[in-house]
């Protein structure tokens, strides 16, 4: 029997609880290098694998160009990344705004760097987290 609860990932199948993507995610999402924008806040939910929301502080999101929500689809597989670890990666599109994610699942972590889908250019980053208390509520 299993130490501590397993999850199912797409893809991958039953890995630890730390990889459970589902839920409520805090995030900070900044620009590239070099421009002078304040970070914005906001959270990512994923209600399953498949799909996800970003909800940014509004105000803050006006202030940089951005939109306050923006709905996203898993658009590859889920897959192991070659920094060891355990760490998975996939990506996600958001169709109404023509953006590409690439995200990268850690334990507790979640990068997301998102790009333009026309020249790929890197648009704006997010780290997203949950704190220790998140999961010995969820996992007690």
């Amino acid at each position: 029997m299993a130490r501590h609860p397993r999850v199912m990932i797409p893809n991958i199948g039953p890995m630890d609880h730390a990889w459970d993507l589902i839920g409520e995610w805090d995030a900070v999402f900044e620009l590239p290098e070099g421009e002078d924008v304040t970070p914005i806040r906001g959270e990512v939910v994923f209600p399953s694998w498949s799909s996800a929301e970003l909800k940014l502080n509004p105000e803050e999101a006006a202030k940089a160009g951005l939109p306050a929500e923006v709905t996203l689809e898993r658009a590859s597989k889920v897959h192991l990344t070659d920094a060891g670890g355990g760490a998975l990666q996939f990506v996600l599109q958001a169709p109404a705004c023509e953006w590409s994610l690439q995200a990268t699942l850690w334990p507790g972590a979640l990068h997301l760097f998102v790009h333009d889908e026309d020249d790929d250019e890197l648009i704006w980053m997010a780290k997203a987290t949950r704190s220790r208390e998140y999961f010995q509520r969820k996992y007690p």
